[in-house]
């Protein structure tokens, strides 16, 4: 089955795709079968695309010098050098004719390349038309953050699973002392423990770790002080 391509989500991005698609597809057009036609759309798409976004930056950095040298006449200070903008720099303009839905090509023209029967990860990974693979979470570094709520006075803790099996809970009922309070799958626990007398507040400290197949991962979590009051 064909995996959807991948196309970055900034402009930028976007840019630099077309740019090596432009360069790289030459290469791999006759084991494709990509014609002559396609080729020049993806050097017109990238052409234009990069013409905007070029006149964009000019533009913007145009417009950045017009409200700088109208803050210097308005505000000051008076000691200032009121520096005029440079003009605005306009680059020529490529003489093909531009079309709309560049990225919409792209993304057609790739899964087309994908569906070939001579396309290879190999051609893929050349062609950057593969999307990166996120690395999994280093569970060396995985930390529980610990918050709390309150039912009736009892606290309610919750967490993130972040990938893990469980969490291992422990508590400090001010002995100075965590003992273990529960092993939880579900990202929350409601403390049920009798609270303190009536009126009268105590501090119970909370702490977790990650659990992942039956063994201990990550860093304990932030010891979370919680105020409790009996009622």
């Amino acid at each position: 089955m064909t995996k959807t391509p991948t196309i970055p989500t900034t402009d930028a991005g976007k840019r630099a795709l077309l740019q090596h698609l432009n360069s790289q597809l030459t290469i791999y057009a006759t084991i494709l079968e990509i014609s002559a036609a396609d080729l020049a759309q993806v050097k017109v798409g990238f052409d234009w695309f990069d013409y905007c976004l070029k006149l964009e930056d000019a533009a913007q950095n145009y417009t950045d010098g017009i409200h700088a040298f109208k803050r210097v006449l308005r505000d000051g200070p008076k000691s200032t050098v009121v520096n005029i903008p440079a003009p605005l720099v306009i680059t020529t303009a490529p003489t093909s004719v531009p079309y709309g839905d560049v990225i919409g090509f792209i993304g057609a023209l790739i899964v087309r390349i994908k569906k070939h029967k001579n396309y290879t990860e190999a051609i893929g990974k050349a062609l950057h038309i593969i999307a990166p693979q996120s690395p999994g979470p280093d569970h060396a570094t995985l930390q529980p953050e610990l918050t709390v709520t309150f039912k009736g006075g009892h606290p309610i803790l919750h967490w993130q699973h972040n990938g893990t099996d469980a969490l291992e809970l422990e508590a400090d009922y001010g002995t100075g002392t965590f003992s273990l309070l529960t092993i939880k799958m579900s990202p929350s626990f409601e403390d049920t423990t009798p609270l303190p007398p009536f009126d009268t507040v105590a501090l119970w400290k909370y702490r977790g770790i990650y659990r992942l197949h039956d063994e201990q991962v990550g860093q304990w979590s932030k010891v979370l002080d919680v105020s409790v009051k009996g009622n």
